[in-house]
Parts: C-alpha cells; structure tokens; sequence
C-alpha cells in the first residue's frame, strides 16, 4: 500500500498538471476569441469596402440613367424622378425581404463562425 507522503505527491503532481492545463486551455480559449473577432472584422471591412465601391458605381449609373431618360422624356426633372422612384421601389422591396436576403444569412454566417469551434474539439 502507498504511503500518506506517496499519496500527497501524487496529489500534488495531479493537481499542478491541472493548473497546467487550464492555463493552455485559457490560452486556447484566447487564441480561439482572436480568430473569431479577426474573421468578423475582415469581413465587415471586406463588406464596407465592396458597399463603397458598388455605391459609387450605382451613383454614377444614377446619373447615367437620368441623363438617358431626358433625352427619352424631355425633361430633366422627370428623369431625375423616375430614377429616384425606381430608388424608393428597391428600397421597398428591399426592407420587405430584408430578412430573407440580410438577417438569416448574417446568423448562418456568425452561427458557422463561432460552430467552427464545436467542430474542431
């Protein structure tokens, strides 16, 4: 049988490798937070980057639009308007399915990120 000197080394063997390994698991845990937070924040600067870009586009577009319809309608004003209304049916339709086309995959996209985590252990 082992004796009570044995058995309180053993102990605290047993207890110093747990301290070891929650200090690897806190580590981990760190690391793993950094990974997420990086891929969050370069997908929204790949976002904002690819909205900027497309709002510069559509603006110029606008402008090409309008100037198209003019010379259609004969009037300058009325084209700007039918542009603009063209605008607010995009943003109606837009707001409508906002949800489908924003909301759900946002979630699959966060869900997938921090669900990676599950999968790697």
């Amino acid at each position: 049988m082992l004796s009570n000197d044995e058995n309180i080394e053993k102990i605290a063997d047993f207890v110093e490798e747990v301290k070891q390994w929650l200090l690897i698991k806190k580590e981990y845990t760190k690391l793993d937070v950094v990974e997420k937070v990086v891929r969050i924040l370069s997908t929204l600067t790949i976002a904002f980057v690819i909205a900027l870009l497309t709002l510069l586009a559509l603006i110029y577009l606008s402008f090409a639009a309008a100037y198209f319809l003019a010379e259609i309608l004969h009037s300058l004003p009325l084209a700007f308007l039918c542009v603009c209304l063209a605008y607010i049916v995009v943003l109606s339709v837009v707001v409508m399915k906002r949800h489908s086309w924003i909301e759900r995959p946002m979630v699959r996209f966060l869900i997938g990120i921090f669900k990676d985590d599950a999968n790697k252990q």
